[in-house]
């Protein structure tokens, strides 16, 4: 059975599920005094290259060689982590495996693999279909349920601006129409309001959609989220767990068909 996670009840319409798996080890063998080591293994990063690794979206990391690497934080028992590549090699596309867990012990099995060449790779899916990573989400998209107000019509819309190779940050608002019906020409209503930071540890994609597995940074705390894009122009953000109720792009296709259908959704404008 899926688990629902509750966000801003305008962000989506009753969307609930899986986020990211991983368990994990790290640095030494013997537990560190206040906690414990997140880290692993870099591989395949090209000589004189540097990348910047993250954890639960701070506590940056400089790494310029392969081998093995531990956050400079340490985390209590039953603490969660997200591991996400914050700054891409020049040239190079590295991606996380066994990036997210939760801390029982020093973490040591997450994975960070490096490829040439700039676009990312769709860890457990096709590479063909609709774009992946964060490029493919940027921009502005107005949700699919209209509600009549005072005479108007209005949308909930979400802006997506990309940050890094596997980084989004979001903001929210709401469009106004002159018909009830949602038609016309849209106007903002007010300012938009920032709503987090999403990092992502993986993507995939099936033939009509791109699914980018994610943690969420927001006022509202850390939560995993799933940013499911069918073709180019519809947007579904479902809320998440760990590990991931809907672990490959043809899960997350599944349930976000159900939400395009019941008006949860978003279209690009």
């Amino acid at each position: 059975m899926k688990n629902k996670v509750s966000f801003a009840p305008w962000l989506w319409v009753a969307l609930g599920v899986a986020g990211l798996s991983a368990c994990g080890g790290s640095g030494d063998d013997t537990p560190a005094s206040g906690g414990y080591t997140i880290g692993g293994a870099v591989s395949a990063l090209g000589a004189g290259k540097t990348l910047v690794l993250q954890n639960n979206a701070a506590d940056d990391l400089t790494v310029s060689g392969n081998g093995s690497f531990s956050f400079p934080t340490l985390l209590a028992s039953g603490a969660a982590y997200t591991v996400t590549v914050k700054t891409q090699p020049d040239g190079q596309t590295c991606s996380v495996t066994n990036g997210t867990g939760t801390a029982s012990g020093d973490v040591t099995n997450i994975a960070v693999a490096c490829v040439t060449g700039t676009t990312p790779p769709g860890n457990g899916g096709s590479t063909t279909g609709p774009t992946q990573g964060a490029a493919g989400l940027a921009g502005t998209w107005a949700q699919d349920t209209c509600v009549s107000s005072n005479g108007k019509g209005n949308r909930n819309y979400l802006q997506v601006t990309q940050t890094g190779a596997s980084s989004v940050t979001l903001e929210q608002g709401v469009f106004q129409y002159p018909a009830t019906n949602c038609t016309g020409s849209p106007t903002p209503y007010g300012p938009a309001t920032p709503a987090g930071t999403v990092s992502f540890s993986r993507s995939a994609a099936t033939a009509t959609l791109a699914a980018n597995w994610g943690s969420w940074s927001s006022v509202a705390g850390q939560n995993y989220v799933i940013l499911a894009k069918k073709g180019e122009t519809v947007l579904c953000l479902i809320g998440d767990v760990n590990p991931s109720a809907l672990p490959t792009a043809a899960d997350v296709e599944g349930y976000a068909d159900l939400s395009i259908a019941a008006g949860g959704c978003y279209t690009k404008q």
